[in-house]
């Protein structure tokens, strides 16, 4: 048997697992109307690949799945499962069994295939029972309607059954998919076509372009290289040009800076002169009064002493003896008191000259020790000033030891905002603090967007310039500490809030500020952040202000390096030197007027010990004449009386001697100062107009220095511009940094190389409007254009080799169809004379030189009847000729399996016997199941099966083998 069974389940009527066993040639399924017979030709139909709902008596495909009952319930899947005995291989398949299977899904409505139970396509089904018989264009499996509709039908309909019966079903199907693929074929060979013919118009220009591009790419490459080369040079050559200005710069302002102090000093000096000058002229003036006074007192004086000595002289000459002793004893005594008097000046004059140098050895010690602070002072200047100077650099430049950083920075790259240390401001004494909360997150540089970040990376690899941090605004999260925790926090000793409370930034980067430091805790020393720990269990970054921190977990890191300074904490440090820098200045300032003042003073006490040298030297000689005035007095008055032994008699007050004397020595003072005060006016004097020439030099000296100065800033300045376009250039145009650069500079001579610059840009300006996609776009529309070329030969041949296929398969179909056709004319008269009991029938070609695409008509003559339509026949003629032209078909080519399904409910009794007779005589060739409620069928057949409905609306099934029945009948006719 070639279908071996039938396994149903929740298919139309069949809820229940059903399984019907085929052990017989001829089987008959027999029942009531509406029992469910006719489910079983659906349910076959169906799982052999039936699509129309409507041949399946539906409205949609769910209806095949069990819809429910009064008693049951509807079911959610159908499935179908047909056994076929293919050890005969009628199936193109290598099994000798093989089971279909169709399921349906009613919530999905998804369809599952099965080719023994793997999963397959439908098309697999189909192609699997095409030429077998089984096909639903065949008559193998036919029902009351198709038998009718077969000889209603118009002869180009009819022309499917017997392409069937003649096999060529597969090459017409082929055929009619080599015809589809020749239709494709040819849309896709017209669409490549007007495809080349618009790619043709375009590789010329695109050619020519590309060519353009290639030596626009060439001479920018060997412009690149050799600029490259050029402006490293030039900036090398710039910056010791730069360098050398800046040092140029710097010793004019150094020059410059001692220029105008040394004029400010030199002009203080000079008015301090000027002052002394007016001051000592005013005392010479007044002392010259004085002196002319005493002069003239003097002359008086001094004249009435001549004319006392003339007296004494006129007496000691003509007078006697006492006389004369008491005029020479009176000159003697005088004489005495100018000796006196001369000695005690001079005694005076020695010891003010011991005091004035005492005075001058204690200014030398002051000098000593104020030049000795004063140094200490400069030298701790210098370091302020040097420190100053470092900070100021790293103020400007704070990312010079970060390569990578100050590499992106430098390169002014789109989307980079900045470095987090440029962007928050800590306020005042928390700089340190901050620093430390953000550890190295204070050189992370902050980018706009992650493409930008991704875009600075490849710029730092391209450049070699090391690596960086960069923090998308796009994707930062803030961060903050859990409410009770910073409740816990707030109510803790030391505690003075979360970091990102101490720092001022623009409101775009709020949510950056909160990510970094909005979890982060700011106390005021170790022991209170090490309690803060332990109440927030460690979860938290804690830190001092003076910078030490308590990690989360619990570790600490503190202490005190050599140079803390960030740059969050520069300007707190400058700030602070700046201070101590203008304290110390005035402080040296101090110094340096300390010093000059000792050193006038000590100037000063050099020339009074000069003056009072001189002054005891002139003074010398007179006490050494008054001396020998006295004794040679004295020598003479002892003489005259040898032994007067009367004590001396001091001489009065206004004896004129003692007036002279003293009228003597203010003179001399008065003299001695008048000399040594227009000594120092002269030196003033001198000194002031020197100063004078000096500063008027250095005044045009300084004029020069600025001049020079002005002229180093113009030539800094368009050396500076030069450097900076350079690097720009280098940055802008070829993306590169200055040190990556220097590694790609090439040794040439820079004077040709110059030149050939210029040369390269005025060829590559000659190029014009250069497509640099053009190389890329030609040689893709090139290969495509070779590609579509190619394919359009391929598809030629395939064309061609696709009408060779059709042409043969033509010939086949022909062939095989000319053949199965006369086959089943030859066989369709017999036969309908034995279903007729008489009369002729015939097919014939409606077209028989188009073989192909001809229909096919039926020419029948029943006994006695001369019908010229076939249409005109009675249904049950219609349905008995379309049986002799399915038992011709057999006839002519054996099929496996057929299924009729009422084909002879239009027949009358005794055409059903010769129908049920004729099905007989295929017994071993064919397999037949009938679905029949007619005894005469049903006496042929070999078995039968079947269908109740025991519960309403649900099909059971009944085998009955007829050669069982018929022995039952024998034993009750014995037992009677």
């Amino acid at each position: 048997m070639f279908l071996k069974r039938i396994e149903l389940q929740g298919f139309k009527s069949f809820a229940d697992k059903s399984v019907i066993s085929f052990d017989s040639d001829v089987i008959g399924i027999v029942g009531p109307n509406g029992c469910g017979k006719s489910n079983i030709n659906d349910a076959i139909r169906w799982v052999l690949g039936e699509q129309s709902v409507k041949s399946l008596r539906g409205n949609s495909m769910s209806d095949v799945i069990f819809n429910g009952s009064t008693q049951r319930k509807p079911v959610n899947m159908a499935e179908v499962t047909l056994v076929f005995d293919n050890s005969k291989h009628v199936l193109n398949v290598e099994y000798e069994e093989v089971e279909v299977t169709r399921r349906l899904h009613r919530q999905s409505g998804e369809g599952e295939y099965f080719i023994n139970r793997t999963p397959c396509r439908l098309k697999d089904i189909l192609n699997l029972v095409m030429d077998t018989g089984l096909g639903r264009d065949s008559l193998s499996i036919i029902s009351q309607g198709n038998i009718s509709a077969f000889a209603d039908a118009k002869p180009e309909e009819r022309r499917a059954l017997f392409e069937e019966a003649a096999g060529v079903a597969k090459y017409k199907k082929r055929k009619n998919e080599s015809l589809g693929k020749l239709n494709r074929t040819q849309d896709n060979l017209s669409r490549l076509e007007d495809i080349i013919v618009e790619l043709e118009r375009q590789v010329n220009p695109l050619k020519r372009q590309a060519k353009k591009a290639e030596v626009y790419k060439e001479k920018k490459a060997e412009l690149e290289k050799v600029e490259i080369s050029v402006l490293v040079d030039e900036i090398e050559k710039l910056n010791k040009e730069i360098e050398a200005l800046k040092q140029k710069a710097f010793d004019l302002e150094t020059k410059k800076a001692m220029c105008e102090t040394t004029i400010a000093v030199e002009d203080t000096k000079n008015s301090e002169l000027r002052s002394e000058m007016y001051q000592l002229d005013r005392e010479i003036n007044k002392l010259q009064e004085r002196f002319a006074k005493l002069t003239e007192d003097s002359r008086v004086l001094e004249a009435r002493k001549i004319e006392m000595d003339e007296k004494r002289k006129y007496a000691i000459e003509f007078a006697n003896s006492a006389e004369k002793a008491k005029e020479l004893k009176a000159m003697m005594e005088e004489a005495h008191y100018e000796y006196e008097d001369r000695k005690k000046r001079a005694q005076s004059l020695e010891t003010d000259l011991a005091l004035y140098k005492e005075q001058s050895a204690n200014l030398e010690h002051d000098i000593s020790y104020c030049t000795q602070e004063t140094a200490q002072a400069n030298a701790i200047l210098n370091r302020l000033q040097n420190r100053k100077d470092v900070l100021e650099n790293l103020a400007r430049q704070p990312f010079n030891h970060q390569q990578a950083v100050k590499s992106i920075l430098d390169a002014n790259l789109n989307g980079i905002l900045g470095v987090v240390s440029q962007i928050f401001k800590p306020r005042a004494n928390y700089e340190t603090a901050i620093s430390n909360a953000l550890g190295g997150a204070m050189y992370h540089i902050v980018s706009k967007d992650e493409a930008s970040a991704r875009h600075a990376i490849g710029f730092l690899k391209k450049n070699k310039s090391g690596r960086a941090t960069f923090l998308p605004l796009t994707v930062i999260k803030p961060r903050a500490m859990n409410n009770e925790h910073r409740i816990l926090a707030e109510n803790s000793k030391g505690f003075l809030g979360v970091a990102s409370d101490f720092v001022e930034n623009e409101e775009r980067f709020c949510d950056l500020r909160d990510s970094l430091l909005g979890n982060v805790v700011i106390v005021d020393q170790l022991i209170n952040a090490n309690e803060i720990a332990k109440v927030l269990r460690y979860q938290y970054k804690i830190v001092t202000l003076d910078g030490d921190i308590v990690n989360r977990g619990g570790s600490m890191t503190g202490g005190q390096g050599k140079n803390n300074t960030t740059p969050l904490t520069i300007q707190k440090e400058l700030t602070s030197l700046l201070q101590s820098l203008d304290g110390q200045l005035l402080k040296v300032e101090g110094l340096q007027s300390q010093l000059s003042s000792l050193q006038a003073r000590k100037d000063r006490v050099s020339s009074d010990i000069v003056q009072l040298q001189i002054s005891l030297a002139q003074l010398d000689p007179i006490v050494k004449a008054k001396w020998a005035k006295y004794e040679r007095l004295k020598t003479d008055y002892e003489q005259i009386a040898p032994k007067d032994e009367e004590m001396q008699q001091e001489l009065m007050d206004d004896d004129i001697v003692v007036r002279l004397s003293r009228l003597h020595s203010e003179i001399d003072e008065i003299s001695s100062q008048m000399k040594s005060k227009r000594e120092r006016r002269m030196k003033a004097g001198s000194e002031v107009e020197r100063k004078d020439t000096q500063i008027r030099q250095l005044r045009r000296d300084l004029n020069i220095l600025q001049n020079d100065e002005r002229e180093v800033e113009v030539q800094q300045a368009k050396a500076e511009t030069r450097l900076e376009t350079a690097l720009e250039r280098l940055s802008s145009t070829y993306e590169m940094t200055f040190t990556y650069a220097q590694e790609q500079k090439v040794e040439m001579d820079m004077e040709e190389a110059r030149k050939k610059v210029a040369i390269l840009r005025q060829e590559i300006s000659s190029l014009g409007n250069v497509n640099l996609d053009a190389p890329q776009e030609y040689a893709e529309i090139s290969e495509r254009f070779e590609f579509l070329s190619k394919q359009k030969e391929d598809l030629l041949k395939a064309k061609d080799k696709i009408l060779s296929a059709i042409d043969e398969m033509d010939e086949i179909m022909i062939k095989q169809f000319t053949e199965m056709f006369e086959k089943i004319n030859s066989e369709l008269n017999d036969v309908f004379r034995s279903l007729f009991g008489g009369g002729k029938a015939r097919l014939f070609m409606v077209d028989p030189e188009d073989v192909l695409n001809t229909g096919i008509d039926i020419d029948v003559q029943p006994p006695g009847k001369t019908v010229q339509n076939i249409r005109l026949f009675s249904g049950g003629e219609k349905s008995l000729i379309a049986i002799c032209v399915l038992f011709s078909i057999l006839k002519a080519r054996t099929m496996p399996l057929c299924i009729f399904d009422e084909v002879e409910a239009a027949l009358d009794q005794a055409n059903v016997e010769r129908f049920a007779k004729y099905i007989s005589k295929f017994r071993g060739e064919s397999q037949f199941i009938v679905v029949t409620h007619r005894p005469g069928t049903m006496a042929q057949c070999d078995a039968l099966y079947g269908v109740t409905m025991q519960q309403n609306g649900v099909s059971q099934l009944l085998k009955v083998k007829l050669q069982d029945a018929i022995h039952m009948i024998d034993k009750e006719e014995v037992k009677a």
